[in-house]
């Protein structure tokens, strides 16, 4: 019986023990991974950070393709740190490869502030879509792509494509036909939605192309114009200021309109020719009007001289103004083209110091140039290839100019929608610890139109 009492013992202590064992176990592996956990969000939030950096040094400069993928100064695959490293994936390219490194919202199209004709040629869209998202605009204005959820026409696969996640890579389940959520064609190529084309996020500073600030040619004094833009004599200030005075400055290719003026002086007007003509009478003809004051009291009369000195005759009405000077036009233009484009980025006729929705022609593609007015898909592509073909882009909006088929009325259309820069970008970054068996992928926007960037949006992604 002791035996027996013994064996019973040491088997419900081994059932205890391997229950406390089993928990333990649990335990640990909960631990683990929540420190993998917290370990890839930090790698992934370290990748953010990277970017942030890198747009603060850059803040001042044109913003184009190549300044936000990776290169020799700068890495954004599998950067090791710690215990695994981060990637920053910015999409994939037409050949379903990642891009690495951070994408541009001014590369889409601004849901908030686009015009309905501007909507309806994105792909996918149509008119009467585009006049519901201009509804929901005004009802109570669109702070993310989300709210367009709230039509009716549109929902989740309309959005976003194959890419529910978020994460803007093409995973199994988003390639695998209807086997798994999301439903999808198989084809290799993710479809990402009208979310590939819309933001609510793009702005860029209105700057010029080296940070510095611009002049409004509808504010601006004469003087401030004249000091301040490169290049501008006094003489073209003054034309700049009286040509506002008739025509207020829509684009600042109403400079090429701009009259020449010049400054003339004139005499002030002389008396009256009845004035002018009238002769002095002789001395002790005068009328009594002329005559001297009447004498104060007590005073002599003797010598028939007065006591007092007569008043000096007043002068005649403007005789003693200086020239007048007045602004006339010479009939010539006062800009051509060559000192229109050596100007042009230096100054705005818009008082905002944030340009909202800007489409940044260095980085957008073809489909999204084409939604703007004055251009088509032909031309469109004219723009992407003339960037590729020129090292640093576009410094200035002006220089699309120098693409064929871009007139000077497609210009017009243009300028105010489009930058060569761009102030508000999205990153997706993924941690991934050493072992390959945890990563996290994190999304946010940085917005650096204040005097640093910040980050203004944040969402971890599937």
């Amino acid at each position: 019986m002791a035996l027996v009492f013994v064996l019973w013992v040491m088997t419900i202590l081994c059932a205890v023990a391997l229950e406390l064992g089993f928990s333990s176990h649990l335990r640990l592996q909960v631990t683990a991974s929540t420190g993998g956990a917290a370990k890839t969000f930090f790698l992934a939030r370290a990748g953010v950070e990277q970017a942030v950096a890198d747009l603060i040094e850059s803040r001042d400069r044109v913003q184009s393709q190549a300044d936000l993928r990776e290169d020799d100064t700068r890495t954004y695959q599998n950067v090791e740190l710690g215990e695994g490293s981060y990637t920053l994936c910015a999409g994939m390219d037409e050949d379903g490869e990642p891009v690495y490194g951070i994408a541009d919202e001014s590369a889409k199209i601004n849901v908030s502030t686009a015009e309905a004709s501007v909507l309806e040629r994105v792909p996918g869209m149509d008119a009467d879509l585009a006049a519901e998202i201009a509804a929901l605009r005004k009802q109570g204005g669109l702070n993310d792509l989300n709210d367009l959820l709230l039509s009716e026409r549109i929902d989740l696969l309309t959005l976003y494509g194959e890419d529910q996640n978020g994460n803007g890579l093409l995973d199994p389940n988003e390639d695998d036909g209807d086997q798994s959520w999301p439903p999808d064609n198989a084809d290799g190529v993710l479809d990402g939605g009208l979310a590939v084309y819309l933001t609510t996020w793009s702005a860029a500073r209105n700057v010029a192309s080296d940070g510095s600030e611009r002049i409004n040619l509808n504010s601006a004094s004469a003087d401030e114009i004249a000091k301040s833009v490169t290049g501008i004599t006094e003489q073209e200030a003054e034309s700049i200021v009286a040509h506002r005075e008739k025509n207020k400055f829509a684009s600042i290719a109403d400079l090429l309109d701009v009259e020449l003026v010049e400054k003339v002086a004139e005499k002030p007007k002389e008396q009256s020719d009845k004035q002018a003509k009238t002769p002095r009478k002789p001395e002790g003809e005068a009328s009594e009007q002329a005559k001297t004051p009447e004498k104060p009291e007590g005073s002599s009369e003797s010598g028939g001289q007065p006591s007092e000195q007569p008043k000096k005759p007043e002068k005649a009405e403007g005789g003693d103004k200086k020239p007048q000077t007045t602004v006339r036009g010479t009939g010539q233009k006062a800009f051509d083209m060559n000192k229109f484009r050596q100007i042009a980025d230096e100054v705005t006729t818009q008082d905002e110091e944030v340009l909202k929705g800007v489409v940044n022609v260095n980085t957008a593609a073809v489909e999204v140039l084409a939604c703007l007015p004055g251009l088509d898909d032909a031309l469109a592509r004219r723009i992407t290839t003339w960037r590729r073909t020129h090292t640093a882009g576009f410094e200035t909006a002006t220089d699309l100019l120098d693409v064929e088929g871009v007139s000077m009325d497609v210009f017009k259309q243009l300028y105010q929608l489009v930058s060569a820069r761009s102030d508000v970008f999205s990153v997706r970054s993924f941690g991934v610890l050493e072992t390959g068996d945890m990563y996290c992928c994190v999304g946010a926007v940085i917005d650096r139109t204040g005097d640093t960037a910040k980050i203004q949006h944040w969402r971890e992604l599937e």
